[in-house]
């Protein structure tokens, strides 16, 4: 009995100095923000906020393949006598070199049709980003929550695949935080294949389809979109256009609300290796019908506008950023409106 124990306490030694030969060492970064926002014709509160996150990445090795784990913790700078901190995103990955990387995300946006969704040359975010603005891609993209994805390099050019085997709302949950709902059924698969056929210039277009069957409200919602870019840099300046496309709405009420045509026209300069500074416009034609009357230009489109600049002063790891934008017709409503200015200062390490 004695000499059992002994062969069962060296195997078990044995496997744990295996494990702890092939532990992941993590590597950790992150950063911390302060802004200042004054937004027009909106809902004001305190003008400042702070936000922080940290996050980890390692990788090993599996049969000659890489798997790597990422994941990020915010806090948005909020005191709470519950923890505050969360799980922002995260990602598993694995590399199997020449056979693409396959990858399972829950918000970092490592795959699909999200990853184009704007390509326009910014000098801070998106134009969009605060005001309420929309440019329509995101009813057909997975949502970059609990999806799979698949990307790959092809005769220089790059595909990026993402499916989510539920999309819509529903109650409930299942194990390790998965997404359940009641008599809701769904699904989502869009992709992206971008490619920079000569120097300075880079293309992409992407295609995105998705299904919420309700069933106990016997209705569903399809939504289908594409879209397109292009960017070209000559020396400090970078110009860019997108075009999207988006269709469907809710066939049990002949809706067709997620019906757009969007423009996106971009510029950026590199004053100095500190200094950036862009302009973009975007215009999101809202297209309506008639009561219970499907098929597109049955009633008024309305266009909604947003336009904005983009200022970055980048000192080291800290950098100094501005956007001022603005809104008309926001959410296609006739005469909405919404501004929007933000300054931020950010510190990375």
């Amino acid at each position: 009995m004695n000499n059992i124990k002994k062969i069962g306490l060296s195997a078990l030694a044995g496997s744990l100095v295996a494990f702890s030969a092939n532990a992941v060492e993590l590597s950790v970064s992150g950063k911390t923000e302060v802004t200042y926002s004054n937004t027009q014709n909106g809902n004001n509160g305190n003008p400042f906020g702070n936000g922080n996150s940290i996050a980890f990445s390692g990788s090993g090795d599996m049969n000659g393949m890489t798997a790597t784990y990422t994941a990020a913790i915010g806090d948005h700078g909020t005191a709470s006598s519950v923890t505050s901190e969360v799980f922002a995103s995260s990602s598993l990955m694995l590399d199997m070199g020449d056979m693409g990387t396959i990858g399972y995300d829950n918000g970092v946006g490592e795959f699909g049709l999200s990853t184009i969704d704007d390509k326009m040359p910014y000098a801070y975010e998106e134009i969009w980003t605060y005001t309420g603005g929309s440019n329509a891609v995101a009813v057909a993209a997975g949502g970059s929550n609990n999806v799979l994805g698949y990307k790959n390099s092809f005769m220089g050019a790059n595909l990026s695949f993402e499916y989510s085997p539920k999309t819509g709302s529903g109650t409930g949950g299942t194990n390790d935080g998965s997404a359940g709902g009641a008599g809701s059924t769904g699904s989502n698969v869009n992709l992206a294949v971008t490619m920079s056929p000569m120097d300075g210039l880079n293309v992409g277009a992407g295609w995105g389809e998705s299904d919420d069957v309700n069933e106990a409200q016997n209705s569903q919602v399809a939504a289908q979109a594409i879209t397109g870019f292009a960017t070209y840099a000559i020396g400090p300046a970078t110009v860019g256009y997108q075009k999207s496309e988006t269709r469907g709405g809710s066939e049990g009420t002949g809706s067709n609300s997620l019906q757009h045509e969007v423009d996106i026209y971009g510029i950026s300069f590199q004053v100095n290796e500190n200094l950036a500074v862009s302009y973009n416009e975007m215009e999101n034609i809202f297209k309506k019908t008639g009561s219970g009357v499907t098929g597109l230009n049955n009633g008024a489109d309305v266009t909604e506008e947003t336009d904005g600049i983009g200022i970055s002063y980048t000192m080291g790891s800290a950098s100094i950023r501005l956007l001022d934008s603005e809104t008309t017709n926001k959410g296609g409503v006739v005469g909405t409106t919404a501004e929007n200015l933000e300054i931020s200062l950010m510190l990375a390490f």
